[in-house]
């Protein structure tokens, strides 16, 4: 019986077979959508902007498209509807941190929380 090691590079692994015990098989395009998934984890993690001075740059009128380009993405959305009218919220979180921004008609409607 065989086990193969994926995710690891050929090139990392030494040289060495030791009967059928152990089959190295690298997988380029699995090695490579691990590589693009940590990428996209690391950028989406260095993209919180949620700061106090961003925080106070946000009023009431702004687009969804304009404080996702000020904070960044939410932590979590969230979209109610009631009486025909559709309203969003975007959290963020961080920290000790807690915000809560408002649509209805992709307009600003209300921001809550705290920042800390």
């Amino acid at each position: 019986m065989s086990k193969v090691l994926r995710f690891i590079p050929s090139s990392l692994v030494p040289k060495f077979h030791l009967g059928t015990l152990f089959v190295i098989r690298e997988t380029p395009f699995r090695a490579n959508l691990c590589l693009l998934a940590l990428t996209c984890a690391v950028l989406l993690t260095a993209c919180s902007q949620m700061t106090e001075a961003n925080l106070e740059k946000i009023h009431n009128g702004m687009t969804t498209d304009e404080v996702k380009a000020i904070l960044g993405e939410p932590t979590d959305s969230q979209t109610k509807s009631m009486l025909g009218i559709s309203s969003t919220t975007f959290s963020y979180h961080t920290g000790s941190s807690n915000v809560a921004i408002t649509f209805i008609d992709n307009k600003v409607i209300a921001t809550e929380g705290d920042f800390k």
